[in-house]
């Protein structure tokens, strides 16, 4: 009786422990914008531009749940909603497929009243400023922040804003100055982005798509992308769910 006694205590102990280390490894947290920016360019491995997951914001000792939306940014891919074709729209913060497509997933999937933080890359970042200004969305939801690297200040007139933003760009990514904020708002367009230099001098591909990835160069900002900030985002791994053409 006491051997039987002995393999059941064994055997729960060692399904406790598998259970454990199954939890740990599906755990997420992004500490500084190096990782969140990871999330987000990692999406240029698969097909889908929006990737959606209910997350925990941690900032000041509080924590907030929240939705995390990530948008990725051109695919060459003409059939998808991130395609070039919708760059000159989102440029000029008009609607287009791609904002419609991402407006749309976000009612279907993420429960009226939310907490949403946008993180985007190049044209998915001018797509998270442009919802941030989203009658319909700001009516529905509160808009926490939006963080986007490589990616240019779109105009959105007097249009009501919510959030923060921050916009992460390399020093030598000449991405950030393609909207017309540069033509109509220069001064705007350089005091509002946040810069470093991660040595792409003669790589203006590598400042656009590898910079923001590299802890070397963006650890020092929070998972919101505030330089020496305290924010972290938190979730499971599987709770992630992409949306997109495939």
């Amino acid at each position: 009786m006491k051997k039987v006694l002995s393999v059941i205590l064994c055997a729960v102990i060692m399904m406790s422990c598998f259970v454990f280390a199954t939890s740990a490894e599906e755990l997420e947290v992004f500490e500084n914008a190096a990782e969140l920016m990871s999330f987000v360019l990692v999406s240029k491995e698969f097909t889908t531009p929006v990737r959606i997951v209910p997350a925990v914001l941690s900032e000041n000792g509080e924590e907030t749940e929240i939705y995390l939306v990530s948008l990725m940014g051109v695919k060459s891919n003409i059939a998808q909603v991130n395609s070039s074709a919708n760059l000159f729209a989102a440029a000029f913060n008009m609607d287009n497929p791609y904002s419609d497509f991402v407006k749309d997933v976000i009612f279907e999937n993420i429960p009226e009243g939310s907490s949403v933080v946008f993180a985007g890359h190049s044209m998915g970042g001018m797509i998270a400023q442009h919802l941030r200004a989203d009658a319909d969305l700001i009516e529905n939801y509160e808009i926490v922040h939006t963080v986007t690297s490589g990616s240019p200040l779109i105009l959105t007139g007097s249009a009501k804003t919510e959030g923060g933003l921050v916009r992460l760009c390399d020093k030598f990514d000449l991405i950030p100055l393609l909207s017309p904020a540069t033509l109509f708002c220069f001064s705007k367009q350089i005091k509002t982005a946040t810069r470093e230099d991660g040595g792409y001098l003669f790589n203006p591909d590598g400042a656009h798509n590898l910079s923001y990835m590299r802890s070397d160069v963006w650890g020092s900002y929070d998972a919101l992308g505030i330089k020496n900030g305290s924010a972290s985002i938190s979730f499971s791994s599987s709770l992630v769910s992409s949306f997109g053409d495939k």
